[in-house]
């Protein structure tokens, strides 16, 4: 490319899609983009903008991550790029690389408008004849895109022809057939539409008398080979055919990458898994499928509710003021729900002044201790070196059932052993520290301090009552005396669950006429059916029977819902 005079230089440093950009002044910009390549057509719509101002060509002088490189860009926009000390101009990067974006050539009698670029172009064919067929460029520089291999050095290099549009190679320049385009080593981003094009947008702002309807397609070329078919104009060239052996342009994978993001190999998360159980988990066992049952699926959905593991410990209060409504059984029983699916680390607190028998129907551990007893050492286990074993020594762990029993001391009168706001404040650090759950059995007294702060750390609140009126009318003057107590005891109340116990066997329709008077006043109600095992003496879960565990499990899963 001959420009007339001496190009002036401008330099950018390309750092990923920041570039440092020296204009031909001397001043220095910062460029960005969202990328390496559009940072890159930034510097070069820049420098063209400059080179058309100016009216002189300009070399830029390119450095950073992928290297340093020299192009020379015209002042109608043209780019050379100086490789090995010589000159290759656009259309010899055309045969291997993919990034040129130009629009398409035109055809001769289009070209002969503009008498200019077509005397350059017969300039530059003259200097190509007089030389020998100069060879491909080894290597695009690392400026752009990666692009293809070199030519093998068996294989004969035909000349190559400029026609001077210095853009793109036309459609009748058919390429040798011994070329093809190495597969890239990335990639691609898809290709940006026609019209859209940076480079497309750059070159129409310095040729704003050019026509802007796209350009015919051209007659097909005659190819030398009967098998081969001409391509169809578009904004990009397709490629030439590969040779034999030699890697296809765009793979398989390349194409439908451009086309979205691909499916993920890894299954999305299942629900929590149902068993199949009764007659019917028999064709399971031999190897027959057979779909989980509705109820099947709804008591996997309560397992996956209660053994939720939640940030934070949390606390559930047990209360009703009128004694023997079942505040013992129901506390033994929510702990070993949630111990046994949630693994463990659950307390049950006899939050007792008068004598709570927690502790005599449930087991006896190895240490003979009470909530009197953890007081004192309460200091040392929440020191930085205490062991999470150290709790041990002052509850009663249950085998089976997988929680921890704090027991009151029912041997005791009530004055002996009340503790203060400040004593329960200690404790409940003590068990935050050890337990992910606390579940309060309360007493009877709700003016002791014990009661009232229990209510205060409360995330639930949980009213158990037989199907008896005197017992449901005790748990709604709680809920009703809560919801005037303050905001926090008011929330507590409003999504409590009632938890209703057939005393009788013969007593399901008391109890569920009971449950209906606290629907519509709480947020859930569940009736748990007569069983011989909560009736008296040590409560184990495993001794209930299955319809009762239904029960338990639905009421749990209701308390894990509003945690």
């Amino acid at each position: 490319m001959s420009t007339g005079s001496e190009p002036t230089h401008a330099s950018a440093h390309v750092t990923g899609g920041s570039a440092r950009f020296t204009t031909v002044d001397g001043a220095e910009e910062t460029l960005d983009a969202p990328d390496a390549d559009g940072v890159r057509r930034l510097i070069v719509d820049r420098v063209r903008a400059d080179a058309a101002a100016t009216g002189t060509a300009i070399e830029l002088r390119t450095s950073g991550d992928r290297g340093e490189h020299r192009l020379i860009v015209g002042p109608t926009g043209e780019i050379d790029v100086e490789v090995d000390d010589r000159t290759v101009t656009r259309a010899e990067l055309r045969q291997q690389a993919w990034w040129t974006t130009d629009p398409e050539p035109v055809h001769e009698a289009e070209a002969d408008e503009d008498d200019a670029p077509a005397a350059e172009a017969e300039a530059d064919e003259r200097e190509l004849a007089a030389e020998p067929a100069p060879a491909l460029v080894a290597e695009v520089p690392a400026f752009f895109p990666p692009s293809s291999s070199p030519l093998p050095e068996s294989a004969e290099r035909p000349p190559v022809f400029d026609s001077g549009d210095d853009d793109d190679l036309d459609e009748d320049d058919a390429a040798p057939a011994e070329w093809a385009p190495a597969r890239v080593t990335e990639i691609p981003a898809a290709a940006p539409a026609t019209g859209t094009d940076p480079v497309d947008v750059a070159r129409a702002s310095f040729d704003a008398d050019a026509d802007a309807a796209p350009a015919e397609e051209p007659e097909p070329a005659a190819e030398p080979e009967p098998a081969a078919e001409p391509a169809a104009t578009t904004a990009e060239p397709e490629a030439p055919a590969p040779a034999d052996g030699a890697p296809a342009p765009e793979t398989a994978f390349e194409a439908s990458a451009s086309n979205g993001p691909r499916p993920s190999f890894i299954e999305p998360p299942e629900v929590h898994p149902a068993t199949v159980s009764g007659w019917r988990s028999f064709f399971v066992r031999i190897g027959i499928p057979i779909k989980p049952s509705k109820a099947e699926l709804a008591r996997a959905e309560r397992e996956k509710a209660v053994s939720r593991q939640w940030a934070g410990c949390r606390a559930i209060a047990v209360a009703n003021g009128k004694g023997g409504v079942g505040k013992t059984m129901t506390t033994a029983v929510l702990s070993a729900v949630f111990a046994r699916h949630g693994g463990g680390n659950v307390l049950a607190w006899d939050n007792n002044d008068t004598r709570g028998t927690l502790g005599w129907r449930t087991e006896q551990g190895d240490y003979d201790t009470t909530i009197r007893d953890l007081l004192p050492e309460a200091p040392r286990l929440l020191e930085a070196t205490a062991s999470v074993s150290d709790i041990a020594r002052f509850v009663h762990h249950q085998s089976v059932d997988r929680y921890d029993v704090l027991r009151s001391n029912p041997e005791l009168l009530a004055a002996d052993q009340r503790i203060t706001t400040a004593d329960f404040d200690l404790l409940a650090q003590v068990a935050a520290r050890y337990y992910r759950m606390v579940i309060f059995d309360s007493g009877n007294d709700e003016s002791a301090d014990r009661w009232l702060r229990m209510i205060d750390s409360a995330h639930q609140l949980v009213v158990p009552t037989l199907a008896a009126p005197e017992s449901a009318e005790s748990a709604a003057l709680l809920l009703d005396a809560l919801r005037k107590r303050d905001e926090h005891s008011r929330r507590l109340a409003d999504g409590a669950v009632v938890v209703v116990g057939q005393s009788e066997r013969a007593g399901i329709g008391a109890a569920q006429r009971i449950a209906a008077g606290f629907e519509g006043h709480v947020r859930a109600v569940e009736i748990i059916p007569f069983d011989d095992a909560l009736k008296a003496g040590r409560i184990r879960y495993d001794a209930l029977q299955s319809r009762t565990k239904d029960a338990w499990m639905r009421a749990a899963a209701a308390v894990a819902n509003g945690l």
